[in-house]
């Protein structure tokens, strides 16, 4: 993998609570939720205010 070949001990990704196939990739492969920003993407664009980005972690080392 080329993140421990470059040294990476963990990678962080973000994605919306409404891709709920993403979430459900991504703790698939080990990630854990380990946090989420309610006003994110409201302060990008207004029309979504029901969103809310959810930050997954995964640890390599």
């Amino acid at each position: 993998m080329w993140t421990r070949a470059v040294g990476l001990g963990a990678v962080r990704l973000e994605t919306q609570s409404n891709n709920v196939a993403a979430c459900r990739f991504y703790q698939s492969y080990g990630f854990a939720l380990g946090g989420y920003d309610r006003f994110l993407y409201r302060e990008i664009d207004p029309e979504k205010q029901d969103e809310v980005a959810l930050f997954w972690y995964l640890k390599l080392l």
